[in-house]
């Protein structure tokens, strides 16, 4: 009887590569003192384009009804941008959804899901406008309230949730079998948007979580908590999803340069927003390789704290030598 040879060995597998950390940029199409409307417009046109040029991930464009924004319907811009770019993903950061039909985003979106599939990204808020006057006309409030008086903002901001999950209902036809909109919102033909629910705490996150969205959390809002703990709770609940920061950036050429950026651009951010990187593009970089691996996110969301367009560009061309494409150090 001969002994049974020894068992060979299993290979060790090869550790998995890092996941690449992917680089997208947020437009407010801010109207500066001193600029015009126009041009604004056509520097987000052309921002756009370099952005497709440059590799990088995705434009976010965000929703704003005061005065000085460019526009106030990100899905227009969406359907511009898409047609005229060929790689760029074009999201919403965000729709304010307390004041939206979620029937009616759910058939947009999909419409502009079917003009340039694979592209298109629904990214959706619990905010509502600063503006008091237009938050009540959106709401279907006005001349409801007293001389003054200040629309229901918690009560509007209460109802995200529900509108949430009934506008992933829409996208995906979450009806009993014959019901209207069991195959989902109109056009059928064409396959739902990824949904991303952009916000700064645990509520939003937790939503996100429950309706199957990823997440962007936002760092630079004055009410975030700027907690690692809020990104790994929708880890945690939502094993599939994604996990983007979204951050502020003053990249210049110089320290001094970077310096001065920061001392007027925190003249006029006031109490609404904060500044969380800044510098040269050597220390931009390192701070964003930091927060990504702090808040374990899969994509990094830059607003460019510029509002002279050959400055963003710089920035934004900046970055992209320095971290397109990127590897996340490996968990320890």
């Amino acid at each position: 009887m001969t002994a049974s040879s020894p068992p060979v060995p299993h290979a060790s597998s090869p550790p998995s590569p890092p996941a690449p950390l992917l680089q997208s940029v947020l437009d407010f199409g801010i109207v500066a003192p001193g600029q015009s409307g126009p041009q604004v417009l056509a520097d987000s046109l052309d921002l756009a384009d370099r952005l497709d040029r440059l590799g990088y991930h995705r434009l976010w464009l965000s929703e704003h009804h005061e005065a000085h924004f460019c526009w106030t319907a990100p899905e227009v811009m969406v359907a511009a941008l898409a047609q005229r770019t060929r790689r760029l993903r074009i999201g919403t950061a965000a729709l304010l959804l307390p004041i939206r039909n979620p029937l009616l985003v759910a058939e947009t979106f999909r419409t502009l899901s079917a003009l340039t599939p694979g592209r298109i990204d629904l990214g959706v808020c619990a905010g509502v406008p600063a503006d008091n006057m237009a938050l009540a006309a959106l709401a279907g409030t006005e001349g409801q309230q007293g001389e003054g008086e200040a629309p229901d903002i918690a009560g509007l901001m209460a109802g995200f949730a529900p509108r949430l999950a009934r506008l992933v209902d829409y996208l995906h036809g979450r009806f009993p079998p014959g019901h209207r909109f069991a195959n989902a919102a109109t056009p059928l033909f064409a396959a739902p948007p990824p949904v991303w629910v952009m916000g700064s705490g645990p509520g939003s996150a937790a939503a996100a979580a429950d309706q199957g969205a990823h997440y962007a959390y936002s760092l630079f809002h004055r009410g975030s908590r700027l907690d690692p703990s809020v990104p790994a709770a929708f880890r945690a609940r939502q094993t599939g999803g994604r996990v983007a920061i979204a951050a502020s950036c003053i990249c210049a050429p110089t320290e001094e340069g970077a310096a001065a950026q920061r001392h007027l651009v925190e003249g006029w951010l006031k109490e609404d927003m904060r500044v969380v990187i800044s510098g040269t593009p050597d220390e931009c970089r390192a701070q964003v390789l930091d927060l990504a691996a702090r808040f374990q996110a899969d994509e990094v969301i830059l607003l460019h704290l510029w509002h002279d367009h050959a400055r963003r560009i710089a920035a934004v061309e900046a970055m992209a030598s320095l971290i397109h494409p990127i590897a996340l150090p490996v968990p320890a």
